[in-house]
């Protein structure tokens, strides 16, 4: 990396924002306008992984600097001799040090500023370079010259190789490292015939011209090979306006990941199909996805935009929540008071009630697919998932957390008539899934449990659900266990007859007003802390979310889209 005075000259027009987004300049990001090497720096994840960089190269330099230094002192030692003056030994360990403070520097936890990393980069550099010249010097020659050679040259190459850099900034900071090896050998070759160090013809200037320009060939073209991956790599995380950030989900349907706009800079979720890419399956998720964009309801997840990858894979772009699902919030938390699952019931009504109006049935109610979450200053909010993303009925085995997602609706969830007559299922599909959301919220467990697929849907298609109460130490209210059982009835007609009728009972219940705001927001200020910024997420290895840096051990807060 250079000074930030030179970082015009250092951009790379291969990573601009796209045409569309009309940057205004090339190479420049959006809020920043800065490169440091093939990483756009524009958030602290990106700093932390040149400042990691560079600690690295610290690191690899220390070591074998330091090797060096162990085996000559030793090998000085033990002859009793030395081809290097006691200054120049000086100038070893100076060069070792300052390797070292760069390592320990760049380790720290704090992330430091464009400024300060551009900084740190070439004043290390060179100063180590500038140290092992004047070892170099001090050496007796020819030996100096080779050894101050090999020393700048691994130098040198090893930042090359590890910092991401464009080609034209190594090639000036590799050429400054030599530039001092060349001056001093001319120096030495021109010194008097009666001092020590002129024992290096003139010509030796000649092959210290040669070797530096290797060296430096070297470093430019490695740096030149390696920062054309980092941009294919760029390349290849680019959707239309969107940069891909980090992997935060998989699932059946696709992956997710943290991504940024171009131009609003606004934190999103992207998910990337993966089915099996026909042209019908792209049809369908492309017309469930407009459709999905037409609903506003506040608890509804917002969808931003979509489109098709450059080889044909769908993909849309969401709002990225800062929350847990129900899944976890009961996994973590235990049952819930009724009058806080009257609370998270209503507002999937809502969103059901405008769905189920522009004719798009859900499919897909689960405790995973709810998301609790705080917005705007609001506790408690609720964003229903997955919109009309129909799922392959696929056979399995074993019914478990772990491979729920490969079985079409969640059968924990499913319907009668959804496994009966899938073709034909209306808006009291997702009444009957939402009923048993409610049971899980209730109890803590679905209404039916079972080792296989086959007697899984037997339950649903069969077996009455104990009353909640049952399957609970704590009272649940005779209303609202009404509610729930009735949404559960096998027979359609029995149930709620949409989202709205179902709201209505709810709001019936004694316990319907009882979980306040004051409530929720003392359960988020005891149990989660304060919403965390995007640069202190990283990714977690369920699958499934983006797990927060500073969450408590009991609950762990999420950023999460599905």
């Amino acid at each position: 990396m250079a000074l930030e005075s030179l970082s015009s000259t250092f951009r790379s027009p291969s990573s601009a924002a796209p045409p569309s987004a009309a940057p205004s300049s090339p190479g420049s990001v959006p809020g920043s306008g800065v490169r440091l090497g093939s990483v756009p720096v524009n958030s602290q994840q990106e700093l932390r992984f040149l400042q990691d960089r560079l600690a690295l190269c610290g690191q690899i330099i220390f070591g074998i600097s330091g090797m060096f230094l162990v085996v000559t002192v030793v090998i000085d030692l033990v002859r009793d001799s030395s081809r290097m003056s006691l200054q120049g030994r000086y100038f070893h360990i100076a060069a070792t040090l300052i390797a070292l403070g760069l390592w320990r520097v760049c380790s720290a936890r704090r992330v430091f500023t464009q400024t300060a990393l551009a900084s740190v980069d070439v004043g290390a550099a060179l100063a180590i370079c500038v140290c092992f010249t004047f070892m170099g010097c001090l050496v007796v020659q020819p030996w100096g010259f080779y050894t101050a050679l090999l020393a700048v040259g691994h130098t040198t190459i090893a930042r090359a190789v590890i910092v991401p850099s464009t080609p034209l900034r190594t090639l000036l900071l590799a050429f400054g490292g030599f530039a001092g090896l060349i001056v001093s050998t001319a120096v030495v070759a021109s010194l008097p015939a009666a001092s020590p160090a002129a024992l290096m013809p003139m010509r030796s200037v000649i092959d210290a011209v040669l070797w530096s320009a290797a060296g430096i060939s070297l470093a430019t073209v490695t740096s030149r090979v390696i920062y054309g991956l980092h941009e294919k790599a760029i390349e290849a995380r680019q959707l239309g306006q969107y940069t891909l950030e980090q992997k935060i989900g998989e699932g059946g349907m696709g992956e997710i990941f943290r991504a940024r706009h171009a131009m609003l800079r606004r934190p999103t979720a992207i998910k990337l199909m993966t089915g099996d890419g026909s042209e019908s399956a792209l049809r369908r998720f492309e017309k469930e996805v407009q459709l999905t964009a037409l609903l506003t309801h506040p608890n509804t997840i917002s969808i931003y935009d979509y489109g098709r990858t450059p080889d044909g894979r769908f993909y849309y772009a969401m709002e990225l929540l800062d929350g847990m699902t129900l899944e976890q919030l009961v996994t973590q938390s235990g049952s819930l008071p009724p009058s806080r699952v009257i609370h998270i019931l209503l507002q999937i009504c809502g969103a059901l009630r405008e769905a189920h109006a522009v004719g798009l049935i859900h499919r897909d109610i689960k405790p995973a697919n709810i998301f609790l979450c705080q917005r705007g200053g609001m506790f408690d909010v609720v964003k229903v998932l997955d919109f009309g993303l129909v799922r392959e009925l696929r056979s399995a085995t074993n019914v478990t957390r772990s491979n729920i997602d490969t079985i079409v609706g969640t059968p924990l969830y499913l319907s009668p008539e959804a496994i009966l007559t899938p073709a034909d299922i209306d808006a009291r599909a997702d009444i009957y899934a939402l009923g048993a959301v409610g049971y899980f919220l209730l109890t803590g467990s679905p209404p039916f449990a079972g080792k296989t697929l086959v007697e899984l849907c037997g339950h649903h298609l069969h077996s009455v659900p104990p009353p909640p109460s049952t399957r609970t130490p704590e009272p649940v209210p005779e209303d609202l266990e009404h509610i729930v059982l009735g949404c559960l009835s096998k027979d359609v007609t029995a149930r709620p007859q949409g989202a709205h009728a179902m709201a209505e009972q709810l709001r019936r219940c004694k316990d319907a007003r009882a979980w306040k705001e004051t409530d929720a927001e003392d359960w988020w200020q005891r149990t989660v802390r304060p919403v965390a910024t995007p640069e202190a997420t990283a990714p977690t290895a369920d699958g499934r979310t983006l797990c927060c840096a500073d969450m408590k051990e009991r609950i762990k807060r999420r950023a999460f889209s599905v």
